[in-house]
């Protein structure tokens, strides 16, 4: 079992066990229920967990594992705090963000909280698998995955704020914080049916090692997706809030905007062979076919059909090539090339039939090099890479998406890990990054501009002692950088560099340990993340969001593990 204990009234306890059933049967459950009261007002959130799986070894070459994972949450209902204008912040914080209209964040406002107190973002979970493997030979081994995986969701949330610089539309007092259309509710039901099959093969062609990986996958995904917001309601005094003391006030009748049903069907076959040339050159293949059946429906509020409902059947190619060569007993070089589409995301269900659709292209470059030392006690990898994607799909409304152009990035990374003396270890690594968004034919708005969220470069290193003055005791601690950013499309907004310090140091007995954590021991003010949608959507004729999310201050935590 495990209990863990932290500021913020953070807590997390953790039980589990195996037990074995028979001669070939095997059962283990594990349960963990988490929660805490934030480090922002009215910040409160909470999780439980419950998985378990039963392994059955039918015979030496033939095992079924059933699993079943269920989790039902209560996230932190904090989605940001305003920026304002530096001539009306009474504390300004400095080194935190910068935006072209020369904004920031009061530091009196930091631990306030702009939600409703009937605010709600809840969801429970399921997940069930069925893992089949037979052996048929020491050189044939088969595969096959079963799962269903389903969710309810269910959130509503004042979510946008913007601070009234003027007397306009629903700003009907400057110096306030408006919330009436960052009202929003939406709920899912998902359901998610897949299934896949691979068949491993290794053998010798000309006496040399070749892999061999074949199969299928299939999945059927049903979505529905119900949402609403202010439009109808009137706006109300509460509506607006003062920005140091902000009076929470209530959600109040939800307004429905439309149901959008989405079934998925995804059809792939895929291949995998990695072939041994010489004793020194391995070269790997991979192919995969895929069709996508999407069909869209939307209806209004009163259950009447909408015409921006479509239908789109896609299909593609993706393939991946690449070479390791084995320079030396203790380095190897290798190279890659993929070519295909990245993965449908969430804003495929904010799409309208009047979007220029498409999936998201992706070609990818990688070179590198690895190498091991002291029988592994010394590794280092360089590694370069080159990715270009086109059509990238973007949330750009409340309530709809759409291709924003294409972006490239190239980058460096490097990281290495060894041992100074056989209770010592240190570790680093760091990334140089080069991004930028490309024109395309429907989109040209962001061209040249970095994409949000992408730092030029971010470093991390780490180091921990064992058995420190000869007793049970460890001790470490980490250091990670991430340089400046935006934090926009438009790069009007740059969110600062940050620096982080982790300690940590852990008492182990025979059956249990002890450990005592720090985060963010200089207590740090940062901007860790920026959702492009909550900042500079404040045009007077849509006053949404201006806002960023402000990461944890300090906290501590310490916990305990302990085995029967």
């Amino acid at each position: 079992m495990l209990a863990s204990y932290g500021r913020f009234g953070t807590y997390q306890v953790g039980v589990g066990g195996n037990k074995q059933l028979g001669d070939s049967v095997w059962l283990r459950i594990d349960a963990n229920t988490y929660g805490s009261d934030g480090y922002v007002d009215r910040m409160d959130s909470e999780s439980n967990n419950v998985t378990a799986s039963l392994l059955w070894e039918a015979s030496e070459n033939f095992k079924v594992e059933i699993q079943a994972d269920y989790l039902d949450d209560s996230l932190a209902d904090y989605w940001g705090t305003p920026l304002v204008p530096k001539t009306s912040a009474g504390s300004p914080l400095g080194g935190v963000v910068s935006t072209s209209s020369g904004e920031t964040v009061d530091a009196r406002a930091r631990f306030k909280n702009f939600n409703v107190s009937d605010s709600v973002a809840v969801s429970d979970q399921s997940l069930f698998r069925a893992d089949l493997t037979w052996e048929v030979s020491d050189n044939i081994q088969l595969q096959n995955t079963t799962y269903r995986f389903s969710a309810d969701r269910d959130w509503g949330n004042a979510e946008g704020y913007v601070y009234c610089t003027e007397v306009v539309d629903v700003c009907t007092e400057k110096g306030l914080i408006q919330r009436y259309y960052g009202y929003f509710f939406v709920t899912h039901e998902q359901e998610l049916l897949g299934n896949r099959f691979t068949a491993n093969l290794n053998h010798q062609i000309g006496g040399r090692e070749n892999r061999l990986v074949a199969g299928f996958e299939i999945t059927d995904l049903d979505f529905s997706r119900a949402r609403g917001f202010r439009r109808r309601i009137p706006l109300a005094a509460s509506d607006s809030v003062d920005p140091l003391t902000p009076i929470p006030g209530s959600y109040g009748r939800r307004e429905l905007r439309g149901i959008s049903p989405t079934d998925i069907d995804t059809r792939a076959l895929f291949f995998e062979d990695a072939f041994e040339l010489t004793g020194n050159l391995t070269l790997v293949g991979a192919l995969r076919y895929e069709e996508l059946d999407l069909v869209r429906r939307n209806f209004n509020d009163l259950g009447v059909s909408e015409s921006s409902g479509f239908a789109r059947d896609f299909d593609w190619v993706s393939v991946r090539l690449g070479a390791v060569v084995q320079v030396s007993d203790d380095v190897s070089a290798y190279a890659q090339y993929s070519d295909g589409k990245d993965p449908v995301n969430a804003n495929i269900f904010l799409v309208n039939s009047g979007e220029n659709l498409d999936l998201t292209d992706a070609k990818q470059w990688e070179l590198g090099l690895k190498g091991s030392w002291q029988d592994g006690r010394t590794v280092a990898t360089i590694a370069y890479f080159d990715i270009e994607r086109d059509d990238v799909l973007e949330r750009i409304g409340v309530d709809s998406a759409a291709s924003i152009g294409g972006r490239d990035s190239s980058g460096l990374e490097l990281s290495s890990s060894f041992n100074p003396t056989p209770n010592w270890r240190v570790g680093a690594n760091a990334s140089l990054i080069e991004a930028e968004f490309k024109r395309s034919t429907n989109f040209v708005t962001f061209a040249g501009n970095r994409p949000p969220n992408v730092a030029d470069m971010t470093g991390n290193l780490w180091t921990s002692y064992s058995e420190v003055a000869g007793l049970p005791l460890e001790i470490g601690g980490s250091v990670q950088y991430i340089d400046d950013r935006f934090g926009d499309n438009a790069n009007q907004v740059r969110l600062s560099s940050y620096t982080l310090v982790d300690l940590f140091a852990a008492w182990s007995a025979e059956n249990y340990s002890i450990t005592a954590r720090i985060n963010n021991l200089t207590d740090e003010i940062y901007v860790p993340w920026s959702d492009v949608f909550y900042l500079q959507q404040n045009d007077p004729s849509f006053l949404y969001a201006n806002q960023i999310l402000l990461a944890s201050p300090r906290s501590f935590e310490i916990g305990l593990e302990f085995n029967l």
